[in-house]
């Protein structure tokens, strides 16, 4: 299990280890086997807990792929906070996104994989929406601060953040299906710059 996504707790009553243990366990199931392949039973057994235990701390399946999605989103964001800490323009910006993003792939491509599994699940599953809609309002709140301090109007960096999420987003996708490819790399730079030019009129 990547140390990363280890659960973290907050001050308060000694944990017995046993959600920890759970939600570890049901990230590595997703992991392994999609939403499709997850279980009471499978997570159980790889936890080491009884089943019961995981309504008790989750209420249910969709609650625990909720709290897993949360996970996966804050092991996505650290990744892509780390290569735009220091972007002072768009274009800077617009290349942090797309490294970061690569970079989570490049250290576990299945955690993309799960990310936009879970995405496609959440469009008939509220908790998963729930969870992944906080995940994205964070990310676009980052962005818009980060578009202030490259001096983005204020009227246009709501949409400017969505339009680099979504892009992002695509690139994404694009590598999960097709692998690297000269294709991509293109449309990688041609995204970089069009989106400096678009957003801030920034020309590569």
């Amino acid at each position: 299990m990547t140390e990363a996504l280890k659960i973290q707790r907050g001050p308060g009553r000694p944990s017995t280890g046993a959600k920890e243990r759970i939600l570890d366990a049901g990230l590595e199931t997703l992991l392994e086997e999609g939403y499709a392949g997850l279980t009471y039973t499978k997570v159980a057994e790889k936890a080491g807990e009884n089943k019961s235990l995981i309504s008790y701390y989750f209420d249910s399946r969709q609650g625990l792929v909720g709290a897993v999605a949360e996970l996966v989103g804050e092991r996505i964001t650290g990744e892509i906070l780390e290569e735009i800490r220091e972007t002072k323009q768009v274009i800077e910006l617009a290349a942090g996104l797309v490294s970061g993003l690569w970079k989570v792939m490049d250290d576990d491509q299945r955690i993309a994989r799960l990310y936009f599994d879970l995405s496609a699940v959440s469009v008939v599953d509220d908790q998963v929406g729930v969870a992944l809609r906080e995940v994205k309002h964070r990310w676009r709140q980052v962005i818009a601060r980060y578009l202030t301090e490259a001096g983005v109007g204020g009227s246009e960096i709501e949409a400017a953040s969505v339009y680099l999420l979504a892009g992002v987003e695509g690139l994404a996708i694009e590598r999960l299906d097709e692998g690297e490819s000269a294709r991509l790399e293109s449309a990688r730079a041609m995204f970089v710059r069009g989106a400096a030019f678009a957003i801030s009129g920034e020309a590569a």
